[in-house]
């Protein structure tokens, strides 16, 4: 018989799934992108690598690292993005998963200075604030500083001329966030060639709010 997987090995195999899914929707170039989540009760993660081509990534190509970025497992190097997951893991003790995509429409938006609006029940609930952090450098400590000053109460970030951060308590409400943004981007960028984009008022968004008891 073989032996059980570890929750760990449990843990890289949904990395590569969402790797993945998030290719096949457009929201990650094939090289782009990167996702992590932190070993449950320790300041370990396992993250994606650099420069491989992420739909045919394999278990054995992640890398663990401590959240200070020392290797402590893996024959490659972890994503050059590996200062922005540390950071987040560093500030929020209640996320176990962070996933970076280069999402067109939601980039997009922000390039041209569009704040994403909570323009449905879903957003109302998960995306009531979506800040642009102002441009730095991919891959260096100052952009990792930058998410970290800004992601707390934020499940969702925009990096200006670079792409988007969704973080969650596990890989499926991080995706789950990103994939929402770029939803709401594109009915926002649809409802903007036809006329003005309306907004769930703020009050409304308090009373959904106590209704899903978030």
């Amino acid at each position: 018989m073989s032996e059980p997987e570890t929750a760990e090995e449990e843990l890289k195999k949904e990395i590569i799934r969402f790797m993945v899914s998030l290719h096949q929707r457009g929201l990650t170039t094939g090289i782009g992108g990167n996702a992590s989540v932190r070993v449950e009760g320790t300041n370990e993660i396992w993250i994606t690598p650099s420069g491989l081509y992420k739909p045919l990534l394999k278990t054995d190509d992640l890398v663990k690292i401590d959240v200070d970025g020392n290797l402590i497992e893996g024959l490659l190097k972890p994503s050059t993005e590996w200062y922005i997951h540390t950071a987040v893991y560093k500030k929020r003790a209640d996320v176990n998963a962070v996933v970076h995509t280069h999402s067109p429409i939601a980039t997009g938006l922000a390039l041209a200075g569009v704040t994403i609006k909570p323009i449905t029940l879903e957003a109302a609930l998960m995306l009531t604030r979506v800040p642009i952090v102002p441009f730095h450098y991919p891959g260096t400590k100052e952009l990792g500083e930058a998410v970290g000053n800004q992601i707390m109460g934020n499940r969702i970030l925009l990096l200006q001329n670079h792409g988007v951060i969704g973080v969650g308590y596990d890989l499926l409400e991080a995706v789950s966030a990103v994939e929402l943004l770029e939803e709401c981007a594109t009915m926002m960028w649809v409802a903007s060639q036809f006329g003005q984009i309306s907004a769930i008022p703020d009050h409304d968004i308090e009373l959904i709010k106590k209704l899903y008891k978030v």
